[in-house]
Parts: C-alpha cells; structure tokens; sequence
C-alpha cells in the first residue's frame, strides 16, 4: 500500500488505519483504509497512488514539506499550506493585543472554530491552552515544529470515531520516533524591514533499534525567540484613521485630555494644533478636539520565548508486547505590549468594585476637573462660553502609567504510558494519559489600580493638558499601576484508553475487521484571578474575572467495522457512545463506502453524525462586565445627541457562560472522486457538508446588536430616558453577549488536491501541485429562524461562529529536484471578501444620517509568493543548508475596516494576513556521524 505527501514523495506503511476514538492503529489487510497511517516509511519518489486513497479525506503534510514553507511555528504553516482551514476565527499570535487570549495559537477547520477541531499528538488528545474564557481550543504552537515527522488532517466530522469535539474534523500531529543518532538546527527569519526578527536552535537524539536492540530512544530539543513588530513599524497600520473608506476608530479619551463643559460639549484646550501623543482628526471630527490613534503603540505580533523538550521510549518486552511512553515539556512566553489605558465616565466600575457607590465617580471610572485647582483652563473655559465655575468631565488617556504591558507565561506538561501488541490474533492497545497546561498572565506596566489611580486623578494636582504634573504626583501615580500575577489557568486531562482489534472472517476482498473500546478520562480547568482582577479594580482589564474551578467525569465506547465486501468494495461503519458529565450523553454513528472500479478511478462517501458537549468555560464562566471595542455608536441616541457617551465610544457589556446551553448535533457528508489516469498524475475531488444545530457562540457582536435593534434590542439594557434626547431611550448601561444556542449553521464546499509530476531527466525532476478548499455555501440561521449567508464575508453578527470567510483558498507550487538542490516556488492564494461597514458609515437606510453604499465594499485577495532552496552537497551529505523569502515580492495585507474595529491593529484583519512583509530565511541542519 502507498501514499505521498503533497511533493510526490511516497510513503510505504505496514497497515492503514481505521479510525478509532483514540486514534490506535487498527493492524487489519490492506484494504482497511480509514484513517492517517501511524508508522511511515519514505522509501522514494513518485506520485500519489491512487490505491492509498481512503473512505474519508485526509491531507498529509511530511517534515520536509514543512521545512520548505520557512515556518518557524505550527500556526505559520497550517495557514500557508491550506490546510482546509477556511475560515480564519481561529486565534492566531496576532490576536493577542489588547485581549485576554492568553498568547494561544488555536486552528479552525471549515471555519467552524477551533472549539469544534479536534487536535491530537500521535493519535491522543493533546491539553486546551489554557485561555481564560477557553477550555478546550489547543495551543499548536506548543508542538514544536523539529519534532513533528508528519501532520495528517483529517477533512471530515469525526464525533463516531474520535469524540464529540472532532465536528468540524481532525488535526494529528505525528511526532518524529524511532530515530537514531543526532543532528542540530540552527535558523534565523529577518524580515526585510524593521522588527519580528526571530532565530532558534533543534537539536534531534536517537539512539537503540527496536529490532536490534529492543529499545529506541528519540528526544527532540527546541528553542526559539521572536522579536515583537509594532504597527509604527509598518505604513500600513501606523494609523486607524481611513477617511477614504468612512472608517476612523480613533478614541476620545486622549492626551492631553478631551474635557466636557457643562452646556457647550466637549472641547480640548490644546487642539487643534497641540494634540501629541493624541491628534486632531478633522475627517470626522471637530477641530476643536482631539482624537487618539493606537496604532503606532499596538504590537502586532508579541515578542516569544519559547522552550520544548519531547521525547519517545520504546522497549519490546516480549516479541509480541511492546511498552511505550511519551513525555513533553514545553514553556513558551509571549509578551504584549499595547496603548495606555482610557479612563473616564465611559467605563463603568463592577458592583463589587470598592468606588461603585462613591457619589464622586457613580459607578464609573470618572474624572472631574474643578474649579481652582492648579491645573483647571479657567481662560479657556471662558473663551468657549463658560463661565470658569464648572465642574469639567475629563476623558483621559493615562499616560501617566505608561504602555499597557503583560506577558503570557504557559507551561505544558505531557505523559503518555502504555502497552500495545498481540494476544490470541487479537492487537491491543491501552495507555494512560495525562496533559496538563499552567498558564500565568503576568503585568509588567500600564495597568493601574482604579481604587488608588482615581483619588489622584480627581485631585486636581494632575495635569491633563501637558507635562507639568509635580514630580511627586507623577511618581504617585505610576506607582499606581498593578504588577505581578493577574490571574492564573489550569486546564488538565486525565484519561485511561484501551482498544482491541482483530480479523472476524476472509470477505472476497479481504478480512472484516472489528475494532473495540472503552475511554474514561477527567477533564478539569481553574481559573484563580488576583483580588485586584476580581474586584474590577484594574484598569485595562475591561473589567472583573471571577475564581472557576470545575471538573467532569466522561465516558465513552465505541465499535468500528470494515468490511471489504468485494476487491473494488469496501464498506466502513462506526458507532459511539459519549457521557458527559452534567450535559448528557448520545450515540453517534457513521457509515463510509469505498468504491474503486478500476486502477485509475476510485469512489468515496460518508455521512455521520456528530455531537459535541459545551465544553468547561461555556458552561461556567462567571458572567461579568467588560466593555465592547472603540468606535462604536447608539443609533437610537447619536444622531440626536451627538454625545461622546452615545458615539464613537465603547460601551459596557456583559460576557460569561451558560449553563443552560445544549450541546451541539452535527451531519456530516462527504462525496468524492480519486483519478489517477498515469503514474504521474492524480486528482481528488471532494464534496463535503456540515449541518450543525443549537450552534454555541461567544455572544452576539455590539456592532451587530447595536446596529439592528429591532432584531437584537433585548440585548441592551438603558437607563431611564433623559432630557438630552427627548422620545429617545436612555443611555445604554449594558449589553449582553454571553454564550448563547444560536441556531443552526449550514456549510458546503469542494476540496481539490491535484498533482502532476514530470519524469526524472537530466535536468532534474519537476512536481506541480495544488491544494484548495472552495466553500460554496456558509449559512448562519436568525433570531426569527431565517437563514443568512456570510460566504465570502465577515459574520457580522456572531462571534466565534465564521470569523472570514474567503470563498477560495488554496497553496499551488512548482517543485524541483536535482541532487543536492531542491527549490521550490510557492503561491498561497486567498480570495476577497465583503468587507464590514466604516466605524463612520451609517448604512441605514431609515436613518436621517445614510451614507448610501458602504464605501469600503471588498477586502482584496492575498496572494503571496514564497522561494525557498536547499542544498545538501556539504560535508559528504552532513549539511543542509535552506535560504528562503517568504513573500517574495513583499506584498502588504489587503486594507480591511476590521482593522481597528474587531482588532487592535489598525488597517488590516491579523487573522487573515501576516504583516512582516517580504522575509529572508536562513538554516543549518547538520548530522553527526
């Protein structure tokens, strides 16, 4: 039986696998083909054999090819590669400026969210990564990229096989094994322009033969820094304000500091020519205040340390039982660093916060500005109007306590023991499993205490409007700012697995196999936040994280089947059985066919259903209070008012679990067709479809709510209606966006996976190859049960449901092989989408204020060209030596008004484009002998 990976190199197995709920080798005929090989051996070159093809599609993707995308994380090359990750709501680096992601890397297949992608080492569960308001989604990025051997991806639900979290599919990390001797990597990334430079050092040991020797030893060293990239490095996020596109989500709390005169509306003594830091923006604005751009302080992508040490021990205790273990270690610091924190009576204070009932602040962090004190703009109070007596409102951008700067601090522990082997014409195999993640938020600077900030705000000895501040108050103030350990997260699996395996009866096309099993496991996830982070004190925070600490017992068994009925047929069937703990339990079955009437033609289709559970933090996050992103603005207020606390401001929402919510019920189905009419070539086409119910999200986006009251009002609480908008509503004191059962989604897509390889001849061997995902249909189901599509778009309405989705995504190159070179060309292709509205476009058409068409309508197609070459003519084949450009013809990301609206980075989407433009590569492997 063979296989070859996406450059023609082929793979020689000694069985192919059945899918399992614990991704165990099912050791039955050849003809068994139902999911990713466990043990590959590269014996050569050629095209992919179309006999390898299997009942479910699955992607395989070897180290070299990873080596030759120049990647130098996990998250880098899944994306580059297209490795069906439609849809890019998954977490990436990037994501973590200005939220609490935790510095996780997470991958989303189909684009139905990391939560549904199921991520394995080796075929066993790998530890969520530990986010604050996550339990389950899997930090890739812990799983160093020297120590993977292959990645197999598996394009199709799998809740019957491997568990009720593998909806949307799966991700198998096969790490390297069975190795013997040692060699050492040493790599450096330089971008061409300034900042994210990076460089690392592997190293890779092996030494016994488990033929031989009975034992084999494999351990896998890496290490590896990053330097952070700020949006001042870069043209095209150095500033949010777009007028050109109607999008500007600059913010009115600033420095020197908008101030608000009872009666005449909000002013800035030193606009419009003295605003720096902050800027006067006339586009939107008037002239007469100032606005702040964050851009120029945001990190893009965070500065990483990370360390990882892997290592595999196997020992053949008789000829027929082998005893196995696999333990990791890997520690990995992300550093962030964004714009000082906004304080006025913008943000409201938690209930439980100390200043919540003080008549001076009224359940806000406000600042007033009286009359008499040193720093009070008498003259300029008067020179608008006023008469130098009032009390000011001030809107202040603190940058007294500095940039806001944090480090994200996780650790991941991993232990695998088991037995495998053959009893009795029975294969078994049973392990214990324990994953563990530690992750610690760390803040360095630029988070201060609102208890102890606010008293020295409010006493008049600040100075708002320049940089007279007494030294003392100065200092004061700094010493403000929270330090240390803001809250701590433990997420942990505990689990005993075990399976058995065997040949019922001879079928005409080969033995009916059965494969058995039973899992039972313990998932637990903690959450310890500081008392400063639970009281709501600490600015920056956007509000109060509250103590979880909750475990669940699950069960699960299952039974497969594969019957090979005739040689050109075989018929596949799965069941399992899932218990959770406190939500319930279900059956999922799944049925396949593999149909190949001849050598050049094969056949394949699936339908199964899938059920997840909510997971951990769905459940039970505690509800609190947060605020929503700038720019936004209360249509049914704004347009009267024209009040900074109803535009271009941000609100206070509600976030937190549910424990009401039901789990999710999938269908899934495939259809495909494998051609293979020469040696040389082949293509595979297939069709898939995903149902999913009682779809779970991560609330319902402000701007979505605020922009449909109608629909999503209810949303909203208000205080009672006020004199400045007479028929108005009140001011908006809340919205909610909890977890919610959002109905139903509805997918569809074609996957394409061609080669085509021209023969060896003197001048070398070429391959070209292509691998796409076309979604055709991506549906997300109303309040009122109506369907809308967000194909080839942004979801404007869900969180964590979508995210972009490009309506075609592929990786195509030109590869070539003349020993010792081989260089490949490479195109990684997204196409545009519909582009959400300018932060300034009223796109209402009842409203008063209409703009008419959205100014800004598509984000453009990223289309990037990597080179990359190696040679290993160097110290009789000891040396490798790789030169790489990513992005050859340094091509900027696409302009997009999520830039700045749903992100921190200002005129770009960080999940859809990597901002360190045209990238020079260089490494060195080196093996000893």
């Amino acid at each position: 039986m063979k296989r070859t990976n996406a450059h023609g190199v082929v793979a020689s197995s000694v069985s192919i696998a059945v899918g399992t709920a614990f991704g165990f080798v099912l050791a039955a005929s050849p003809a068994l083909a139902q999911q990713p090989i466990e043990r590959v051996e590269i014996t050569g070159s050629s095209i992919k054999r179309i006999e390898a093809e299997t009942a479910l599609p699955v992607q395989i993707i070897t180290h070299e090819e990873i080596e030759k995308t120049g990647a130098t994380n996990v998250e880098q090359f899944l994306q580059g590669l297209g490795v069906a990750l439609q849809g890019n709501n998954n977490t990436v680096l990037a994501s973590n400026s200005g939220t609490t992601s935790g510095g996780v890397s997470s991958v989303s297949l189909r684009g139905l969210g990391s939560q549904r992608t199921l991520v394995l080492i080796d075929g066993k569960r790998a530890a969520g990564g530990g986010t604050i308001t996550d339990s389950t989604t899997v930090d890739v990025n812990h799983i160093p990229v020297a120590a993977i051997e292959r990645v197999e991806v598996l394009k199709d639900g799998a809740s019957a096989i491997y568990g009720s979290d593998a909806i949307g599919g799966v991700i198998n990390f096969i790490l390297r094994k069975d190795y013997k001797g040692t060699e050492a990597t040493a790599f450096a990334t330089i971008p061409q322009q300034s900042g994210a430079r990076g460089g690392g050092i592997s190293a890779l040991f092996g030494f016994g033969n488990l033929a031989e020797d009975r034992f084999n030893v494999t351990l896998i060293a890496d290490f590896r820094h990053d330097d952070a990239l700020f949006g001042r490095q870069r043209d095209f996020a150095k500033s949010i304000v777009f007028p050109q596109w109607g999008n500007d989500v600059t913010s009115g709390n600033t420095f020197p500091a908008n101030i608000s005169i009872p009666g005449i509306g909000t002013r800035n003594p030193n606009a419009p020519n003295n605003c720096a830091p902050s800027i006067n923006d006339p586009a939107f604005f008037p002239t007469s205040r100032c606005r702040f751009d964050p851009s120029p302080f945001v990190s893009l992508l965070p500065k990483v340390d990370q360390g990882s040490l892997f290592g595999t021990f196997r020992y053949a205790l008789t000829s027929q039982m082998e005893a196995y273990a696999q333990l990791s270690y890997s520690e990995k610091e992300v550093r962030t660093i964004i714009q000082p924190v906004p304080i006025s009576s913008q943000f409201a204070l938690p209930p439980n916060h100390p200043l919540f009932s003080d008549p001076n602040y009224a359940g806000t962090s406000r600042i007033t500005l009286r009359p008499g004190t040193p720093f009070y703009p008498t003259a300029y109070v008067i020179s608008q109007g006023g008469t130098g007596n009032e009390n000011l409102n001030v809107f202040y951008r603190s940058f007294g306590t500095g940039n806001r700067d944090l480090t994200d601090i996780s650790d991941q522990t991993r232990i695998v023991l088991g037995l495998k082997g053959t009893q009795r014409a029975w294969d078994y195999d049973a392990n214990f499993l324990h994953i563990e993640t530690n992750l610690r938020e760390r803040v360095n600077d630029g988070y201060p205490s609102l208890a102890a900030a606010l008293p020295i705000l409010n006493s008049g000895q600040v100075d708002f409007f320049g940089n007279n501040t007494p030294p003392a108050v100065a200092a004061a103030l700094k010493a403000t700012n929270f330090t240390g350990d803001a809250y701590k997260t433990t997420t942990s699996i505990d689990g005993l697995q075990a399976k058995a395996t065997h040949d019922l009866t001879q079928l005409a096309g080969g033995p009916l196999a059965l494969a058995v099993g039973a899992e039972g496991r313990r998932e637990g996830f903690k959450i310890d936040p500081s008392a400063a982070i639970q009281s709501g004190d600490i600015s920056g925070y956007g509000g109060n994280f509250l103590p979880v600490d909750k475990q669940r017992n699950v069960g699960a068994g299952f039974v497969e089947v594969s019957a090979p009925v005739i040689r050109s047929l075989e018929l596949t069937g799965a069941a399992r059985y899932d218990h959770y703990e406190g939500v319930g339990d279900r059956t999922s079955p799944k049925f396949g066919a593999r149909f190949q009437p001849t050598r050049e033609m094969l056949f394949r289709g699936s339908i199964g259903k899938g059920f997840r559970a909510p997971s951990l933090t769905e459940l039970y996050q505690p509800q609190t209070i947060g605020v929503t992103t700038p720019g936004l603005k209360d249509n049914a207020r704004c347009p009267t008012t024209g009040n900074a606390s109803d535009c271009d401001t941000q609100f206070p929402i509600t976030l937190g679990g549910n424990p009401s919510l039901k789990p999710e019920i999938s269908t899934n189905r495939t259809l495909g067709i494998v051609l293979e009419p020469t040696n040389n070539a082949s293509l595979a086409l297939d069709y898939w479809e995903v149902d999913l119910k009682n779809t779970i999200i991560f609330g319902i986006t402000p701007a979505a709510i605020l922009a449909d009251q109608n629909k999503f009002g209810f949303l909203i609480t208000r205080a009672a209606p006020d004199a400045s908008c007479l028929g108005c509503p009140g001011q908006i004191t809340n919205i909610f966006q909890g977890n919610l059962n959002f109905g139903e989604t509805k997918v569809r897509g074609l996957d394409i996976d061609g080669r085509y390889r021209i023969p060896t001849v003197a001048n070398g061997a070429f391959t070209i190859g292509l691998n796409g995902t076309y979604i055709h249909k991506y549906l997300v189901q109303n309040i009122d049960g109506s369907f809308s599509s967000i194909n080839g778009m942004v979801n404007p309405i869900v969180n964590g449901a979508g995210g972009v989705i490009p309506r075609w995504r592929h990786y195509l190159y030109l590869d070539w092989k003349l020993a010792p070179w081989n260089v490949t060309f490479a195109q990684q292709y997204q196409s545009h989408y519909k582009d959400i509205p300018g932060s300034q476009e009223d796109t209402d058409p009842t409203s008063p204020t209409f703009t008419g068409p959205q100014a800004h309508q598509v984000v453009g197609e990223y289309q990037l060209f990597h080179l990359f070459a190696s040679y290993t003519g160097f110290m009789k084949e000891q040396l490798r030596i790789t030169l790489g450009i990513r992005n050859l013809f340094n091509k900027a990301p696409p302009y997009s008004n999520a830039g700045g609206q749903n992100y921190f980075q200002a005129g770009y989407d960080p999940g859809y484009a990597d901002p360190r433009g045209r990238t020079f590569l260089l490494s060195a492997t080196y093996k000893f002998k």
